[in-house]
């Protein structure tokens, strides 16, 4: 099975991206309101009814635009050319949160273990020998976090397969398939390279424009620039798996 090469992928990703302005502002207001709530929640004068409140909107907001990235994801697998509709709440938001709980379980799990590993370390261990000690075990932990970065994209499209059921991101040996269909190198080389990329525009834009539009220009990225990058990442992901 032959798929797209990368040129092809990357033109691809940014027509599509840019080809519904109202959708991306739709949910560039998504990531502003829970970016506003976060800020609020952090303020001196506040209830802790109140600060509940702006953390259960964060909570919200937040499923549901990973449930609309799932979205976006599971359409480009399937040939679509357009932008999902930002609807069916009910459907986008169980996705969402099958999406952040599989996301916090993946990456937990190193976290964990990196956890409990130091914790023995520091009871069997001297503390002459600590410092030199925990430098091992923060580059296993670290080793063990870039692995899984690398094969999670695998686990979000061997799920986007199999209509975002929840068994389906754990069955390791489909999902290692995945990884050999698609290519190993092809899937570590694109994700890792958009990573990179997203990351310098995200900070190269936010700066620039906060020092050109002072009062405002924090507000922009959010808006559209993230927006636009996240359904950007998201499409490119896709089609790697597309004849």
């Amino acid at each position: 099975m032959g798929f797209m090469n990368l040129k092809e992928i990357i033109i691809d990703s940014l027509r599509y991206s840019a080809s519904n302005l109202k959708m991306v502002v739709l949910l560039g207001l998504v990531l502003f309101f829970a970016d506003i709530a976060d800020e609020l929640s952090w303020a001196g004068e506040m209830t802790d009814e109140l600060r509940m409140v702006l953390f259960l909107i964060i909570i919200v907001l937040t499923i549901l635009e990973a449930g609309y990235m799932f979205r976006i994801l599971e359409d480009t697998i399937k040939g679509s050319k357009k932008l999902p509709k930002f609807n069916n709440f009910k459907l986008m938001f169980f996705h969402g949160i099958k999406e952040l709980l599989i996301l916090v379980i993946y990456f937990l799990t190193p976290l964990l273990l990196f956890g409990l590993i130091f914790l023995d370390f520091l009871i069997s261990m001297d503390l002459d020998d600590v410092s030199g000690g925990s430098v091992y075990i923060f580059l296993g932990f670290l080793s063990l976090t870039v692995i899984i970065y690398i094969f999670f994209p695998a686990v979000l499209l061997h799920r986007a397969h199999n209509n975002g059921n929840f068994k389906s991101s754990f069955e390791f040996r489909k999902i290692y398939k995945k990884i050999r269909s698609v290519g190993f190198k092809r899937l570590v080389v694109v994700y890792l390279g958009i990573f990179i990329i997203v990351t310098i525009a995200k900070l190269v834009l936010s700066d620039s424009m906060e020092e050109i539009i002072p009062v405002y220009g924090g507000f922009i990225p959010n808006l559209l620039v993230i927006p636009y990058l996240l359904i950007f990442t998201t499409r490119v992901l896709g089609l790697i798996d597309q004849p």
